[in-house]
């Protein structure tokens, strides 16, 4: 009998081909139209629960019920107080265009809180499994959470990245003709590139019995242990500034040049002079960041935006000095310093070359930085102004105990302009309800009404986490 195809199965089949042979028990009363095969089985006699998207059903996005419904697998997979060592392995599948635009705000929040919670469970050591299977692959801010887990297969034919090779070059269109855009961008997400860079650990064929095989060495060799979170984020830091370093040796690669303009110091203005930084205030790409002291407690500020030019989001420069200061923030001596964001970037930038270079990595790496800062009992506040979309909001809201935005503050799976590129592509006219987008759609944002009011809620919420915590 042939071999099938791992990436033509549905989820539910390729379940059934990855696991040991009628091992695979469904897990009950998932609806038909969610595209997600959630279940229980065993590989090489060990205890897997799987969940796996399904590209072929609805593009396999994601939206409200499906992060529900994943969210409920990542929280029954390690109880509060539980040992990891006492947990079966978590195989994930990622075979999905990212978060289903439609539904707006609301899905790239509930979306946000599966990524959250995959990145406390790898912290906490449950043993973890990505598979990136094509034609889809892996795009949006799924990318992001795909690349958290302690091993990464790709099948051979599959793609992964934060931006679709089409896509990119329809917002770059702009800029000029380049004979060589899509190429790149294609060959960018590839799966020997991921390979080649480090974001993937292995690529097997697009066989069921590649992909199965894959996944049996990843769990033979993969140790179960929690790490201490001060480690992680130091890994975290390395990670990211390798991955710098090696996008800032490409021959193609232009450093971004922000504005000169004098910006306004938001931390002495939010807290009314109690904010007082200590040495010098650290730059990267669109990111301000000092370390300093709000009344007795030391804290760490972060702001990230807003961007000068059309296109220009947060990139590996951004994530690697975040990651870099959550280090430094994490060795300080007293009480876990807190950290206050303001994120004003409208999203990720659509590159091609940052893309190569690991772009989704690099704001896995931001947003595993932040859980592992929560962990350790560091208070966290970010503040949303302007627009917050895709990744962005996952990499360095969604970890936050508590979230604020502007009145106004725009959230959404794609920035505008990717949005309209999105639409193009599809054959569907532009335009969309602005309303839709708004953070106030998201329970769990605090809406503040000026900026005016906003030192007051900062301190009321401050207060409020610390006695939380």
């Amino acid at each position: 009998m042939a071999d099938p195809s791992y990436s033509a199965l549905s989820a539910s089949e390729r379940a059934g081909a990855i696991l040991d042979p009628g091992s695979f028990a469904p897990r009950p009363a998932i609806p038909d139209d969610i595209p997600l095969a959630i279940g229980t089985g065993r590989i090489e006699g060990r205890p897997v629960v799987v969940a796996l998207i399904d590209g072929h059903r609805h593009g396999g996005t994601l939206g409200v019920r499906e992060a529900t419904v994943l969210d409920d697998v990542l929280d029954a997979a390690l109880p509060d107080g539980a040992d990891a060592s006492s947990a079966p392995a978590l195989v994930l599948g990622f075979d999905t265009g990212g978060v289903r635009v439609e539904e707006g705000p609301v899905a790239l929040a509930a979306v946000s809180a599966v990524g959250v919670q995959l990145a406390r469970l790898v912290a906490r050591g449950v043993r973890v499994v990505s598979v990136i299977s094509g034609p889809r692959g892996c795009f949006g801010a799924p990318s992001v959470m795909a690349a958290l887990p302690q091993a990464v297969i790709m099948t051979d034919d599959a793609h992964w990245g934060l931006t679709g090779p089409k896509l990119i070059e329809r917002v770059r269109a702009e800029d000029g003709p380049d004979d060589g855009a899509e190429v790149s961008s294609f060959v960018a997400s590839a799966a020997a590139q991921r390979l080649a860079n480090g974001d993937a650990h292995a690529v097997a064929a697009d066989t069921a019995t590649g992909v199965r095989a894959a996944l049996c060495g990843s769990l033979r060799d993969m140790p179960q242990r929690a790490e201490d979170p001060v480690q992680i984020i130091a890994r975290s830091r390395a990670i990211c500034a390798t991955l710098l370093a090696r996008l800032q040796a490409a021959p193609e690669f232009e450093p971004y040049e922000p504005s000169r303009r004098r910006r306004r110091d938001l931390l002495r203005f939010s807290f009314r002079g109690q904010w007082q930084p200590q040495g010098e205030v650290r730059h990267g790409g669109l990111v301000h960041a000092a370390l300093g002291t709000l009344g007795p407690r030391q804290a760490l500020s972060l702001i990230v935006g807003p961007e000068q030019g059309k296109g220009r989001g947060v990139g590996i420069e951004e994530a690697a000095l975040v990651t870099a200061m959550l280090d430094e923030a994490a060795r300080l001596d007293g009480p876990p310093a807190a950290v206050l964001s303001f994120v004003f970037c409208q999203g990720h930038v659509v590159d091609s070359t940052q893309e190569r270079f690991g772009l989704h990595r690099a704001l896995a790496e931001c947003l595993r930085a932040l859980v592992a800062a929560r962990l350790r009992g560091q208070p966290i506040i970010s503040t949303l102004g302007g627009g917050t979309y895709g990744a962005a909001y996952l990499a360095f809201a969604a970890p936050s105990h508590r979230v604020l935005a502007m009145q106004g503050t725009s959230v959404a799976p794609m920035a505008p302009d990717v949005l309209a590129a999105f639409q193009d592509l599809r054959g569907r006219k532009p335009g969309h309800d602005p309303q839709a987008h708004l953070a106030a759609q998201i329970p769990a944002v605090r809406i503040v009404e000026s900026v005016i009011r906003l030192p007051r809620v900062l301190r009321q919420e401050l207060a409020a986490m610390i006695g939380e915590i």
